[in-house]
């Protein structure tokens, strides 16, 4: 009986993957669970699985990095909200990626593709290949406020959003701005705290108070803010677990 751990740090999530592998492929032991990257390497020694399903955002460690600990007679299934490590996953063994929201119709494309696979050992090494390069992320920036430059931290920016020739820069204790467009700030920022919400606008994750739902529109409210920031169709997905 093949053994599979699970890595995925949203509790519902985790629980719904297990529910679908439980219908779809009912020979298939969940061996345990992870919730964080450190967890998954300790599991990883003690199950040695036959699957690893891995989700590439979580703490601790990423998944890719705990891809790195998978024994090479491992198969891996990402399971991620992120599309952009795709290629290299596959180019480097993977046997599946799956970008979430997880489907029971997807999930049995997986797990015909897993139970017919051969089981030959991954050669050593290619799960190095998906680490990326070092980015440095951007740490503060100088924004002009009326006659005076402010040096501001990222950190303390609540959202950014275009304004013409510019992009507003918004912190709790005032606004001001910069020439850089958001197409070329999006790069260098950090994702693990700012994301895009907008064409028009990047919002950081530790600002948001709520999300507010009506219909099929989502509007992002702050903290300590009135503003409502909407979030486009194309952005909504990042979203809908919270």
């Amino acid at each position: 009986m093949p053994v599979a751990l699970i890595v995925e740090d949203e509790p519902l999530l985790m629980a719904e993957l297990r529910d679908q592998l439980a219908t779809l492929w009912p020979e298939l032991s969940i061996g345990g669970h992870a919730e964080n990257g450190v967890e998954a390497v300790s599991l990883l020694e003690a199950l040695k699985p036959d699957v690893v399903f891995l989700d590439i955002q979580i703490p601790g460690l990423t998944g890719i990095e705990v891809a790195r600990h998978v024994g090479e007679h491992a198969q891996i299934v990402f399971v991620t909200a992120y599309a952009e490590h795709a290629v290299q996953a596959f180019e480097a063994g993977a046997v599946d990626y799956i970008v979430k929201p997880v489907t029971a119709a997807r999930l049995l494309q997986t797990v015909k593709r897993l139970k017919t696979r051969s089981t030959a050992p991954v050669p050593a090494g290619v799960w190095q290949q998906l680490a990326p390069a070092p980015v440095q992320r951007l740490k503060w920036i100088k924004a002009s406020a009326g006659n005076t430059v402010r040096l501001v931290m990222v950190r303390d920016v609540q959202f950014f959003q275009s304004d013409g020739k510019y992009t507003r820069v918004v912190t709790s204790d005032g606004e001001a701005l910069i020439r850089l467009p958001l197409k070329s700030l999006i790069e260098q920022l950090d994702p693990a705290q700012f994301t895009q919400i907008h064409r028009g606008a990047i919002v950081n994750l530790e600002a948001i108070d709520r999300i507010e739902r009506d219909g099929t529109s989502m509007e992002i409210r702050l903290k300590g803010r009135t503003d409502k920031l909407g979030v486009s169709d194309a952005y909504t997905r990042q979203f809908r677990q919270m």
